[in-house]
Formats: structure tokens, sequence, C-alpha cells
């Protein structure tokens, strides 16, 4: 992008100055510019003019990289170019600083634009990389499961009762029919005489 180049009066083309529209004792004049302005320069130029009154002005317009305007002759080095090189001045520098800060821009995105692509082709890189396998891990051992130790019941021999003779039958037919008796005899003798030594110590407690 260029530099801006400021705008400034060059000549007074006076083959062009004709008889004022506005009064028949005014002219108008066209001031030569060095370069023909842009939209943006002259809106800034007319930006300043219409900040400020002077009471001389009677009409002044931009076209084919003139300033024309109307006035008295007698007032054109006095009051004219003083007000009119003011207003050049002003769009000349906040056009110049527009531009900069145009420049600033431009290479604030090409910057961007340079960070991104590289960060891109970083990308890119990696992308197309093959990526190494991680290693595979360590398998564990397995743990050996101790069963429960088998409980071994021992084995009882279970004789019907039928197949063993009870004792008495193992013995003669009369030998023991006398001895059975007198034992359950003591038996219930032995069983007596502890009730009648329950029932007496109770008594006695009772007394």
């Amino acid at each position: 992008m260029d530099e801006f180049t400021d705008i400034v009066i060059v000549d007074l083309d006076v083959n062009r100055t004709t008889w004022s529209r506005v009064h028949s004792s005014m002219r108008t004049l066209h001031l030569k510019l060095n370069r023909d302005p842009n939209p943006e320069w002259t809106r800034l130029f007319f930006e300043e003019r219409n900040s400020r009154v002077e009471l001389k002005r009677h009409g002044l317009w931009i076209e084919d990289g003139y300033i024309v305007f109307d006035c008295l002759l007698i007032d054109v080095d006095d009051y004219h170019l003083p007000d009119i090189r003011q207003s050049i001045d002003y769009a000349n520098a906040r056009s110049r600083v527009l531009v900069e800060a145009r420049h600033a821009e431009v290479e604030r995105l090409r910057d961007e634009a340079q960070s991104e692509a590289h960060m891109l082709g970083a990308l890119r890189a990696a992308i197309r990389t093959p990526v190494a396998a991680p290693p595979p891990a360590p398998v564990a051992a397995p743990v050996p499961v101790v069963e429960p130790a088998k409980v071994v019941e021992p084995v009882t021999t279970v004789v019907a009762a039928e197949a063993v003779p009870a004792p008495e039958l193992l013995m003669p037919p009369d030998a023991h029919v006398e001895p059975l008796h007198a034992e359950r005899e003591a038996v219930l003798e032995a069983r007596r005489n502890d009730w009648r030594a329950r029932f007496r110590a109770a008594l006695h407690r009772n007394k």
C-alpha cells in the first residue's frame, strides 16, 4: 500500500476564471491541486470547514482536481486562501493518520495469516507423521486359586441292626433271664431311693 501524499494548491487557473452567479462583482476562481482528492479526503475537508463560520464565504466545491469558490478578488489573500488552506491541512493530517492505521491493520492481518499458516503446517506435519504404538502393558501373572482343603469324613460302616445279634440273643436261652431281672430291679431301687432323698430334702427346706 502506497504512502499518503499531501494535497496542496499548486496554481490558480486564470483561464477558468468566470463571472460568479452569486453577484456580478464576484468571480469564480479555480485553485488547481497537485492531484484529484479521493472521497475520503473531500469528506474530511468539508468536515473541518463546516466546523467553523466565516462571513466572507459565498460558495465552494471540489471537482476535477480543482477547488472552486466564489469571492471578491480583494478578499482572496486575506480571507479565502487561509480559510481553504486550514481545511486542506486538516484533511491531509487526518488522511495520513487513517492511511497509517490501515497500514498497521494490513501488517497485523498479514502476521496473523503467517502465524496461522505456520500453525496449520505444524498440524499437518504432526498428522502425517505416524504415531508409534505404545509398548504393550505388562501382563500380571495369574494369582493361583487355592482351593479349600477337602475334609475327608471317616467312613463309618453302618451295620444293619438285624446283622448284629443282640447280646441276649448270643446267650443261652435260659442263662440271661434271672441276671437281667435282678439288674433291672437294682436300677429301679436306686431311682426310688434317689426320689425319696430328693423329696425329703425338699420337705426339709420347706419347713
